[in-house]
């Protein structure tokens, strides 16, 4: 089969999306691919989608705007009505990189793959853009390993192994995935950007919900590993982390508490070492307390000198003569920081990593 032979299907799913969904849409019409069957499922939209979408149905080829049952219901919806070789789930806040989908079918073509992912791009409010890190498939029992805005299918594995549980209402991809991946279906990474995500879109509540559904799942598929046992505790020690967050990186103050309790005196201005998902995570919950967050450190020499959050990434070096309380936000390779911490021989400088605020509460 040549590719330009290869059907593509790209499902939205849309929901009060009048400030995103054009962005959304622009981003499969204007694809530099072209055998792109596109399919829109609206759970009937009062701010004017339906009306944006109108604006585009000479591009779109089926299209419905009704009442469901929500997230999960109108993409099993969408992959009922998809005629596709492969299928693509774009949703209303997100979007394709303007080749995505080229790359996607000149992958599949070239490599035995039934389920392709590539990079996504994490946007936040403000417009700034993060490569989300893709682990590697070993940690699928436990957490998906990459983001699902950027995962092709082939049609034959939901025909094969169904799509979405719609129990779930958070995880149900994390489900479909670990699912795929326990029937042997063959995974493929492609080493390039294929969609941006935007923030902010989970509610706290939604987002305590998911870690729930993570762990249940992982729990429900785990007796298919080969490596059982050593899964299982990891299962459990993602869940723990998953609750950790929730409990104390939210805007009650328990993290700033924490911290307190650990230096045994009240901490009034802290410095960030690390400037990943939980150097994100640990400065959105601060900056909402009465702690002065005096500026980032990293390892990364091309971060030195850099702004986030207005605030200036030192070299760690320049922690060597002053006075101040860091707080380690990583996960992996934190004793390693803290012994680098510690080799700058400086009296002055206290410090606390994340992992050992998370041994303290358990």
């Amino acid at each position: 089969m040549e590719c330009l032979d290869l059907k593509v299907s790209i499902i939205t799913v849309s929901y009060n999306s009048a400030k995103t969904i054009e962005q959304t849409i622009q981003s499969v019409v204007m694809q530099s691919y072209k055998n792109i069957e596109y399919i829109i499922i609206d759970g009937d939209s009062t701010d004017g989608t339906q009306q944006i979408i109108d604006n585009y149905k000479k591009n779109i080829s089926y299209y419905v705007s009704e009442k469901d049952n929500g997230l999960y219901y109108a993409m099993n919806k969408g992959i009922q009505k998809a005629t596709g070789d492969i299928i693509g789930i774009i949703n209303s806040d997100d979007w394709y990189a303007a080749t995505a989908v080229e790359d996607m079918v000149y992958f599949f073509q070239h490599n035995e793959v039934e389920i392709a992912y590539g990079m996504t791009v994490m946007v936040d409010e403000n417009g700034r853009e993060k490569i989300y890190s893709v682990s590697g498939m070993e940690t699928m029992w436990y957490q998906a390993p990459f983001s699902h805005p950027s995962v092709f299918v082939k049609k034959s594995v939901y025909d094969r192994i169904g799509a979405f549980n719609v129990k779930y209402r958070v995880a149900a991809d994390y489900d479909f995935l670990l699912r795929a991946y326990a029937e042997n279906i063959k995974f493929g990474y492609l080493d390039k950007i294929i969609a941006y995500f935007r923030l902010g879109g989970l509610s706290t509540v939604c987002e305590k919900i998911g870690h729930k559904e993570n762990y249940v799942i992982s729990l429900s598929y785990v007796h298919k590993s080969p490596d059982k046992q050593e899964i299982l505790p990891k299962i459990e020690n993602a869940y723990r982390w998953s609750c950790f967050k929730n409990e104390y990186f939210g805007t009650d103050g328990k993290l700033r508490k924490l911290l307190d309790g650990y230096f045994d005196n009240a901490v009034n201005e802290i410095i960030i070492f690390g400037t990943g998902i939980w150097g994100e995570n640990c400065y959105k919950t601060l900056v909402n307390t009465d702690v002065s967050i005096r500026c980032f450190a990293d390892n990364n020499t091309l971060k030195w000198n850099t702004m986030l959050h207005n605030l200036k990434i030192i070299n760690p070096r320049e922690l060597s003569n002053i006075e101040a309380v860091v707080l380690v936000a990583v996960k992996a390779g934190a004793e390693e920081i803290c012994r680098q911490l510690k080799n700058l021989n400086n009296d002055r400088l206290k410090y606390v990593s994340i992992v050992e605020l998370f041994n303290e509460v358990q």
